[in-house]
């Protein structure tokens, strides 16, 4: 019998990178495709218990049932109400402020282009949460506008669809902003200086030069608006909650809380169903404007367009800058922490009504303790999942070249796909799949942690798949391939190469997932179970019961460890344009 030695190391290293792939393979299918497949399914069953058995039959009647009940189709009108101008106003605030940033000579540029994205690093249910400290019945500013002009009852009411329109609108207005931001930055001022040449105005030159170079971008932007809106449950569980305003979101959430209604369960796929369709043609439509090339806006080396002089006005746009950050970023910050330090919510704010009590006594309970646990836990390991899972599906995905592998472009689809879709229906594909023990393996996995675990990953791949995608596009594939001329095997290549000039991509990826798991609350809401409780639970939980003091305690606390969270990508020195979540 020959000897084991290098030949037999060269062979294991030729098989490793197939085995890789067709591990991650089976993975993707158990977390995404299985659930997927399962609530496609139950969207075409009805339940009926005859004899004491669970007995299921094929129908169509899910579906009529989504259009024959008055409050399902009362919250498809809510959505359109919601999601159409919050899209519109988002997509305006979002590209005239990348405008003022990039395109003026307004001072600190830099500083700028990061405190407006403040607003989206805070998560939207708790933007939401803190709005009501400010704009709610007793809310700070509601009490100074009743004390300024003697009035009886509050004039700003939160707990409206013009009021879930406006807090959408000042927490996602950073997607167009981000998106539109780089193409600015690289329209070349040869064009614009021709057409100034040619006797055209400032305002002309931007209708017919710059704003149709910006088309794509504006487009994609919206788009991607447009989604994150629509698969919002946060802001729409804390602000049409008091006035059982709800929106396709929190009506599915409501269907599956709904154990008396005949099968709910499969009406709530059905609807699931019906709903995704909008997030898959977005996010088809968005896919389609990036590989566009239409309005190509770099040829050849050019300079970038010269900053717009704003003479007088600049005093007073910079004077707007600052008070929109100060009402978008600031003020809701201020009002929570406020409120968290009140002994007695209602009464004036001061020293005699000031107190540490709140947030110190938060470690004094278990359940909160217990949650805070278990948020850490979650989103340490998901991130670490999805930064190996996407690693090894990016890198195959862009070089190719690696035998034994098949469906890379149908895996690249499972990777992104949920993320186009609202949380609340990838939570009832969770239940509908997992309700039951596992084939066997005789696993239940419903009612623990783990299915939030499975949710999560499903959920979030896209943000690291995107953030290493983009790294390993900008590796020349000339320097792994010296290592393979050299006489390394496939993977042995990828270890001493590739994978030490992706360590700060792989770390930024980590925290881009760690920042949004452990805040999440749509999945969690539909999924948590007592003893798997996460911090977005007990915040929703509190905020329901009307705690105020305790949810704005778990409030601030969120906010500034979700705040650290991106202070520390930002120290990693990610590549902002690649960014899903700072160049989408």
């Amino acid at each position: 019998m020959p000897p084991l030695g290098r030949d037999y190391k060269k062979r294991s290293y030729s098989y490793a990178p197939s085995a890789i792939w067709w591990g991650t393979v089976l993975f993707l299918s158990f977390v995404v495709i299985m659930p997927s497949l399962v609530l496609i399914t139950n969207s075409f069953r009805s339940l009926e218990i005859i004899g004491g058995q669970r007995h299921f039959s094929f129908t169509l009647g899910n579906y009529l049932a989504v259009f024959q009940n008055r409050a399902i189709v009362q919250s498809i009108l809510n959505s359109i109400r919601v999601v159409v101008p919050t899209t519109i106003l988002g997509t305006i605030l979002g590209v005239s402020l990348a405008w003022v940033v990039v395109r003026t000579d307004i001072p600190g540029k830099r500083a700028w282009q990061l405190l407006l994205l403040v607003p989206y690093v805070i998560p939207p249910f708790i933007g939401a949460i803190a709005w009501t400290f400010l704009l709610g019945p007793v809310g700070h500013l509601n009490r100074f506008f009743m004390f300024l002009f003697s009035l009886d009852q509050a004039p700003v009411n939160i707990y409206t669809i013009p009021g879930m329109v406006f807090v959408l609108t000042i927490y996602r207005y950073a997607v167009p902003f981000i998106v539109v931001l780089p193409t600015m930055r690289r329209i070349p001022a040869a064009m614009e200086e021709a057409a100034r040449i040619s006797g055209a105005g400032p305002f002309r030159t931007f209708r017919d030069i710059t704003l149709p170079l910006l088309a794509p971008s504006i487009i994609g932007g919206m788009l991607l608006l447009f989604m994150y809106v629509l698969a919002d449950f946060g802001v729409a569980a804390a602000l049409g909650a008091p006035n059982r305003i709800r929106l396709m979101t929190t009506q599915i959430y409501f269907l599956v809380r709904r154990p008396d209604m005949p099968n709910s369960m499969q009406i709530a796929a059905a609807y699931s169903i019906f709903l995704s369709l909008f997030g898959l043609v977005g996010l088809w439509l968005y896919n389609r404007v990036l590989q566009t090339n239409k309005f190509a806006v770099i040829s050849g080396k050019s300079a970038p367009a010269e900053p717009l002089k704003l003479g007088p006005a600049k005093i007073l746009i910079m004077g707007g800058l600052i008070l929109f950050f100060l009402i978008s970023a600031c003020a809701p910050v201020i009002a929570t922490l406020v409120t968290a330090l009140t002994r007695v919510y209602g009464l004036p704010f001061g020293m005699e009504n000031i107190t540490l009590r709140n947030i110190i006594g938060l470690g004094a309970i278990p359940n909160i303790t217990r949650a805070f646990r278990n948020s850490l836990f979650l989103s340490t390991l998901s991130a670490l999942v999805i930064t190996f899972v996407t690693l090894v599906v990016a890198y195959i995905a862009i070089r190719r070249g690696v035998r034994g592998v098949r469906g890379i472009g149908f895996m690249q689809t499972m990777v992104t796909l949920p993320y186009a879709l609202p949380g609340t229906i990838i939570a009832i594909a969770m239940i509908l799949t997992f309700a039951r023990p596992l084939p066997v393996l005789g696993w239940r996995l419903y009612g623990t942690i783990w299915i939030l675990l499975i949710a999560y990953m499903a959920r979030f791949m896209n943000l690291g798949y995107n953030n290493i995608s983009g790294a390993i596009s900008q590796i020349d594939p000339s320097l792994q391939e010296a290592a393979r001329i050299s006489g390394a095997a496939h993977l042995r290549a990828f270890g001493d190469i590739t994978l030490p000039l992706l360590g700060g991509s792989l770390a930024s990826s980590f925290f881009l997932v760690a920042a949004p798991t452990i805040s999440e609350v749509t999945l969690s809401t539909l999924l948590w179970s007592l003893g798997s409780e996460t911090i977005g639970t007990v915040v929703f939980n509190a905020q329901e019961e009307g705690r105020i003091l305790r949810t704005a305690s778990l409030a601030i606390i969120l906010i500034f460890l979700v705040i650290l969270i991106y202070l520390c990508i930002q120290s990693l020195g990610r590549n902002k344009e690649n960014n899903p979540l700072w160049g989408n």
